[in-house]
């Protein structure tokens, strides 16, 4: 059975991805702490590739709880979900490039018997560069390669300290201290629009294809950037997932479909 990017056909998945993701967090404008946890990590997917075009969507979250570094007495809790749309068009047989849109991502931590200090988020809209190779190995296995290169971000976000605020709401002059009225991830007015000069976002992965119902994903996420000259924040995620796709077949040209 070949691929559908060798066939002239049109190939669609949908997904169901588990698995797990070591995420490890630093924000050095206040602490030198950095929290690394491994947790279970769902998924669910679509994608449907041809020779011209390769279009996929993809949703999934994490959350964990873990104890506070070197004070087993403080509880961190950790929730996150993602929400991402992606479409390429091809430049050589199997090569393809666009942009990914991450449409949400959303970062919250609350460590405990901090009081108004306790929560931290993030909630940004990114956009890459991406490419694309797939290539088949046999007539069962396949792999893709994937890298995406972040240009642009709209970003909400919050460290622990209030009084660690985004440059923009400073120069707005909208800082109130006063939780409900500043620190809201949803108000749209305090998304700051960050360029790939202001931070580094990069993402990587490979998928190991078998029989087109089978998958085996790894993806690497790196997000730096610094508001404040010499203290970086680091956003490091390892994922590692198995995709069953539930729902898969080729459409050929001459409207004869494979499953």
């Amino acid at each position: 059975m070949l691929l559908a990017y060798t066939l002239g056909a049109q190939q669609t998945k949908v997904y169901l991805g588990l698995g797990g993701i070591n995420h490890s967090f630093q924000d050095a404008r206040f602490s030198n702490v950095v929290y690394s946890k491994f947790s279970f990590l769902p998924e669910l997917g679509f994608t449907r590739v041809s020779d011209d075009n390769y279009f996929h969507a993809n949703g999934s979250f994490f959350s964990y709880l873990a104890k506070f570094p070197f004070i087993d007495t403080i509880q961190t809790t950790v929730l996150s979900y993602n929400a991402r749309l992606g479409f390429l068009k091809a430049i050589k047989p199997g090569l393809y490039v666009g942009i990914n849109w991450d449409v949400l991502d959303f970062y919250k931590r609350k460590t405990n018997f901090l009081g108004n200090n306790a929560d931290a988020y993030k909630l940004s809209s990114d956009f890459y560069l991406s490419a694309k190779y797939l290539k088949k190995i046999t007539d069962l296995w396949a792999l893709e390669f994937g890298l995406d290169l972040g240009f642009l971000t709209f970003v909400n976000t919050e460290p622990s300290f209030t009084a660690n605020y985004q440059q923009n709401l400073v120069d707005k002059g909208e800082i109130t201290f006063i939780e409900d009225e500043t620190r809201s991830p949803y108000k749209i007015s305090n998304m700051d629009a960050r360029f790939f000069w202001k931070q580094f976002n990069l993402r990587s992965q490979i998928e190991l294809s078998f029989r087109r119902k089978w998958s085996i994903n790894y993806t690497w996420d790196l997000r730096r950037f610094s508001d404040y000259k010499g203290y970086p924040v680091t956003d490091a995620r390892h994922k590692f997932t198995l995709r069953f796709h539930f729902i898969s077949h080729l459409k050929k040209n001459k409207n004869e479909t494979t499953n």
